[in-house]
């Protein structure tokens, strides 16, 4: 059995991971929510007697799946019984793959676009109405449980981007192409039409936790509700997140409330909290409590608690000098205030902003290292056979990257084996 000292975690924080219950957590920014959910997900698998079992985490992103992976097998944890990665790769691992041949538009077989062929597809097909002003950006689309949804609900433009996504899901099923919102959209109707497959996975998961789930969209919220009321309380749920930091509503992400949880899934959830944040100073906790949407407590617990934050709004700066001011504000925090280049964050609302701003720095800043969006060759298809390859050749060997790098090696060893590579060789 998987243990830890008192030092390792507070006591709330033992309380919801030793809980047997189904649980809604949800945890203020600092509280020590990924450790919670890593710790969880090592205590579960400690405890499985049935190699036929499973433990599911899903999370928002790939980097967060490998990250929490990685801490888990560090704990000294078999995690040969844990699946973890994001919805979409989970869908189309347990759903797609074994049963899309019971769909009619499937049934001939299938391959999954990347963000960039896709994009290339709606640009193609957004070009005739370059005179309404119509872009591949206002093609934005997410899957519902009544369907594809556009970004875009009103307005002359509806009736173009209506037109234009006809003819790009006409193209996709032609040539036997699906693209990510239809991965949740085929992976829900196979469950729909076909009960058994809910209940064949809730015997073999004895619990599917779920991470940052205020930005988890309804249809998600039904897939795994489908396999959590199926299995009648032996496939036990633990969802975590910020109500508060839901970024992603405008593309269907939402917090679940707790009675709407319970009626999806069929379960009753108990409702937690984790409310000390280690993370930040009492300023930066009481400036954020201005924007809260949630009205839940955040009790500054670091052992910065009184550090002088500097809290400033700038309203002075163009758009074209905002790099200039990014450059004077780094160059002041890392010379006149001593903080380590590494403890320097800069946040946007999308990443679509920071990528041209990263590149622009890397120039400014030649002798700082930045990382950042658009500097990947594939960071916008993570499931690329040679950016797994890539993150190898690229990556220094060393004792902290050993896990990791192993991890790596095997993705691409499936994935060569998967395409029908003879990955044996003789050894004589």
């Amino acid at each position: 059995m998987f243990v830890w000292t008192n030092d390792e975690l507070n006591e709330k924080q033992t309380s919801v991971i030793r809980n047997e219950a189904n649980i809604l957590l949800v945890a203020c920014p600092g509280s020590g929510k990924t450790r919670t959910l890593t710790y969880k997900i090592a205590y579960e698998l400690s405890k499985l007697n049935d190699t036929r079992k499973y433990v599911i985490a899903i999370t928002y992103t790939n980097v967060a799946a490998e990250e929490i992976k990685e801490r888990v097998e560090l704990l000294g944890v078999n995690t040969s019984q844990l699946w973890i990665g994001t919805i979409h790769a989970f869908c189309n691992e347990w759903i797609l793959k074994p049963y899309f041949s019971l769909l009619e538009d499937l049934r001939f077989g299938f391959r999954i676009l990347s963000a960039h062929e896709s994009e290339e597809l709606l640009i193609t097909f957004c070009e005739p109405y370059k005179k309404q002003n119509v872009t591949q950006w206002d093609c934005e689309h997410y899957a519902a449980i009544d369907g594809i949804q556009t970004k875009i609900t009103g307005g002359n433009k509806k009736v173009h981007i209506d037109n234009i996504l006809i003819s790009y899901f006409d193209y996709l099923r032609e040539n036997h192409a699906i693209n990510y919102e239809q991965i949740l959209s085929y992976s829900y109707e196979l469950l729909l039409r076909h009960p058994i497959i809910s209940e064949t996975l809730s015997k073999i998961f004895t619990h599917i936790l779920v991470d940052e789930y205020q930005d988890t969209k309804d249809i998600q919220y039904h897939i795994i509700g489908k396999i959590y009321k199926a299995g009648k309380g032996k496939t036990i749920g633990f969802i975590v997140g910020d109500p508060n930091q839901c970024i992603y509503s405008n593309l269907g992400g939402y917090p679940i409330s707790l009675e709407n949880l319970s009626k999806i899934s069929g379960l009753k959830f108990e409702l937690h909290h984790l409310e000390n944040n280690y993370r930040s100073s009492r300023d930066i906790v009481g400036y954020f409590d201005v924007f809260k949407t949630y009205a839940n407590t955040i009790i500054p617990s670091s052992t910065d608690v009184d550090y002088n934050s500097v809290i400033t709004h700038d309203e002075t700066t163009y758009v074209a000098d905002l790099v200039i001011e990014i450059v004077r504000l780094l160059k002041y925090n890392i010379e006149e205030r001593n903080i380590h280049p590494n403890k320097i964050c800069i946040v946007a609302p999308q990443w679509v902003h920071l990528a041209p701003i990263t590149r622009s720095l890397i120039i400014a800043m030649p002798d700082l290292s930045f990382n950042g969006p658009g500097m990947a060759p594939f960071s916008r298809d993570l499931d690329n056979f040679w950016y797994k390859l890539s993150r190898i050749v690229l990556t220094e060997p060393s004792p902290d990257m050993f896990v990791r790098r192993l991890r790596w090696a095997k993705e691409v060893i499936d994935d060569l084996e998967s395409s029908g590579a003879n990955i044996f060789w003789n050894q004589q």
